[in-house]
């Protein structure tokens, strides 16, 4: 029934009343239909790079799309070819587990790179043995850790594992150790936790140099270790906890410098083995727009976008680093560093988007 438009007549007006009525009424109608708002565009915003945030990064990219209209296209390829990708002008900002790229931004100009601590989260040791001990789960330290991903230690009932693990039975097994491919900043972070065992050498000065891997097989991604260890009896591997919680993968208990256990999530002892995640924007390659809406959605994940966070066991920084990041973020003057992209593909980019 039509309530808005039609006007009131009277009964014995007739057939003449009743087509002033239809008129009436299919004229409101055309009227109330030009006048309905437009829908906001949809804006789309291309980023590349780590997969260790990529199961937080999923949910917030999901929830921001449906409150603020902007389609965050991310592919998780690994830290190295994110960076890559955005050098290159085929994405508005990368995702990186590289400290070095965090650290290459201090002191800059005001158009020049700037990468935002995003979270970060336990390096999980996930293990695959047959079920033989209930919920016991596997103790490991640093040290037999690294010696484990060396290949010092190549059979799980091995004397360093048993005198860690006494009320646990150990196969005679061989272990399959598994690694990220090449270009992880995951597989840099977790070579970090090897070395504080001094068991663990470094490769190169810092982590802009690839880990080398001396055993094991190499697998793409967080999602491609988690599915080497489900799918292999013997095998060892490290993942963000999201992909270890997914796929239903034990979780090794890892020994801390007071002698304690800790287990991801155990607020009492901090699991050892951690990573950090940044995101990086080139204020001279992005279009304003797009930085915009990526300043706009950095500031909402980290505040609005907590409880995400918290709930895929992953943590935010302190909140004067993250006020300090914010406030700087919101000195870029994104609009006037537009003017050095000459010729590249996202000054083109930008002027389209800002018609």
């Amino acid at each position: 029934m039509l309530h808005t438009c039609a006007p009131r007549l009277g009964l014995s007006q007739g057939l003449t009343s009743l087509w002033a009525l239809a008129t009436a009424v299919i004229i409101c109608g055309c009227a109330a239909t030009e006048q309905k708002p437009v829908a906001k565009p949809i804006l789309p915003v291309v980023g590349a790079g780590a997969t260790f945030p990529y199961p937080l990064y999923r949910a917030w990219f999901s929830e921001f799309e449906r409150r603020e209209q902007v389609r965050m296209d991310y592919f998780a390829v690994g830290s190295q070819e994110g960076v890559r990708l955005l050098e290159h002008g085929d994405a508005d900002f990368a995702a990186t587990d590289r400290p070095s790229v965090a650290s290459a931004n201090r002191g800059r100009a005001a158009c020049d790179r700037i990468v935002v601590p995003m979270v970060s989260g336990p390096l999980s040791v996930v293990y695959h043995l047959p079920s033989t001990n209930g919920d016991v789960p596997l103790r490991l330290d640093a040290g037999v850790t690294a010696d484990i991903f060396a290949g010092r230690i190549t059979r799980w009932n091995a004397g360093q594992i048993r005198a860690l693990n006494p009320q646990r039975s150990l196969p005679d097994l061989r272990i399959v150790v598994v690694h990220r491919a090449s270009g992880s900043g995951t597989s840099r972070a977790f070579a970090n936790y090897l070395a504080t065992s001094g068991r663990w050498s470094k490769d190169g000065a810092d982590d802009t140099s690839e880990v080398r891997w001396p055993v094991g097989i190499a697998a793409e991604g967080n999602a491609g270790v988690a599915l080497e260890v489900k799918v292999r009896e013997g095998a060892i591997g490290y993942v963000e906890l999201s992909y270890a919680r997914q796929n239903r993968l034990d979780v090794a208990a890892l020994r801390v410098a007071s002698g304690a256990l800790a287990a991801p999530g155990d607020r009492a002892e901090p699991y050892p083995a951690t990573g950090v995640t940044w995101l990086v924007i080139d204020p001279a390659r992005v279009a304003a727009p797009v930085a915009r809406a990526l300043v706009h959605f950095i500031e909402w994940a980290q505040t609005d976008g907590a409880a995400q966070a918290t709930a895929l066991e992953y943590t935010l920084p302190a909140p004067d680093s993250i006020a300090f990041y914010h406030a700087m973020l919101d000195r870029v003057p994104f609009e006037s560093c537009g003017a050095t992209r000459s010729g590249s593909a996202a000054r083109g980019r930008g002027r389209a988007l800002e018609r």
